[in-house]
């Protein structure tokens, strides 16, 4: 496009001094608005690696075949008629932020309007997308009520998550937020389960989303549950096999074998002790929620043979997210 056309993130601003410095490389997005205003006219344009090059790489968008990548990008772009963009809200919390906004897009003489509530990162002083919930339409329920208060992960390769939590000793206002904001943070990352040490606190503290399996076969997830200082017990002999995934290890997932069955013994918010006999993806979950505040992670359930294919993978993950390179 020429320099002296309108922006096509529709900021009413000239090309050349709204997104064209950020397409170049000359500065980097002050904020998330702006990288994502950035992002949408890289789409409009066809640049797909300026969306490669700022997508956090924790992003379940993120691909290791640049090549596959960037022709999925492109195609998308080259289908799609971009005619305008709403920004619905934005918060910033430290590192973190969140934009909702609502893309006006046409595919084949056909409205594909979307609104996301997109999560972004900064890291190494450079504002990253990492992914988003998606709504067909305009959908401005989709912006944040209240505070911003998600937390940043921790990642494959931190050594937090290596550390056997602590016991926690008291039920204090600071710790009711902590869950508050574990709560959220799950729910941001469509998590089904977040212990404290995946927010980079090492205390024997995690939350669920009860999961139960409908008639199809399909989790559906169901009311909140605080573990504090679980223990678990009485496994049963019967166990099954099921894909398991993580927050702290993104793109990875993999079969685990566990028992079918467990009893939990654990402290809720309320301070009342609690125990009960749990089974099928509940049991799952608390089991892999557990593992997290006795230092193991899922990857260490499977055989020497099945870690041995993923090691490359695992290494490429912490190489790109803690060193910013990719093997």
């Amino acid at each position: 496009m020429r320099e002296t056309e309108l922006c096509p993130c529709h900021s009413e601003k000239n090309y050349t001094e709204c997104c064209m410095p950020f397409h170049k490389g000359i500065a980097l997005p002050a904020n998330a608005v702006l990288l994502m205003r950035a992002r949408y006219s890289a789409f409009a344009l066809h640049l797909p690696d300026y969306i490669m090059n700022t997508t956090h790489p924790a992003s379940p968008q993120y691909m290791e075949n640049r090549f596959s990548w960037r022709y999925s990008i492109s195609t998308f772009s080259k289908n799609s008629i971009f005619q305008g963009l709403e920004i619905l809200d934005h918060k910033e919390k430290g590192r973190l932020a969140t934009v909702t906004f609502t893309a006006k897009i046409s595919q084949k003489n056909t409205d594909a309007t979307f609104t996301e509530k997109s999560r972004f990162e900064k890291k190494n002083e450079q504002w990253l997308y990492l992914g988003g919930q998606l709504e067909e339409g305009h959908a401005p329920n989709l912006a944040t009520i209240g505070q911003f208060r998600v937390l940043p992960l921790a990642y494959y390769g931190d050594a937090i998550l290596r550390r056997k939590g602590d016991p926690v000793d008291l039920i204090t206002s600071d710790l009711i937020t902590l869950v508050e904001e574990m709560i959220e943070t799950m729910d941001a990352f469509d998590g089904i389960g977040l212990a404290a040490p995946q927010i980079h606190h090492s205390i024997r503290l995690f939350v669920i989303r009860k999961p139960t399996e409908d008639r199809a076969k399909e989790i559906e997830l169901g009311p909140v549950k605080v573990f504090i200082n679980p223990t678990l017990s009485e496994y049963s002999e019967e166990t099954w096999k099921a894909p398991e995934g993580c927050l702290s290890i993104p793109t990875i997932r993999a079969a685990v074998e566990r028992p079918k069955e467990i009893t939990v013994e654990y402290t809720n918010l309320e301070g009342k002790q609690i125990r009960e006999r749990v089974s099928g993806w509940e049991a799952r979950v608390i089991m892999h929620e557990y593992d997290h505040i006795e230092g193991i992670l899922f990857i260490d359930r499977l055989s020497p043979k099945e870690q041995e294919a993923l090691h490359s993978s695992l290494e490429n993950i912490k190489q790109r997210i803690h060193d910013g390179k990719a093997l």
